[in-house]
């Protein structure tokens, strides 16, 4: 579980991408509320079977996506 808040900041094609992901409540999954500069903000949570969802309407680029879910999974191995 991380700590309450995970910061980010990357490069997606030469487009520096940065926010953060806080755990929010909820009693069925691990769920993120994720805050990119320049998107809409949308929640991430980890189903059942361990796979990653997202909200239905999440408009960031799939690439920038899986770079922050992989910083989740990454920061929830270390933890």
């Amino acid at each position: 579980m991380l700590s309450n808040c995970l910061n980010f900041q990357f490069d997606v094609q030469g487009k520096p991408v940065n926010g953060f992901c806080m755990q929010i409540q909820d009693d069925f999954h691990e769920t993120y509320a994720v805050i990119v500069d320049g998107y809409h903000s949308f929640c991430v949570w980890l189903d059942a079977s361990a796979t990653w969802r997202t909200s239905r309407h999440t408009s960031v680029e799939p690439t920038i996506l899986a770079q922050i879910l992989n910083k989740l999974s990454t920061s929830k191995q270390l933890a």
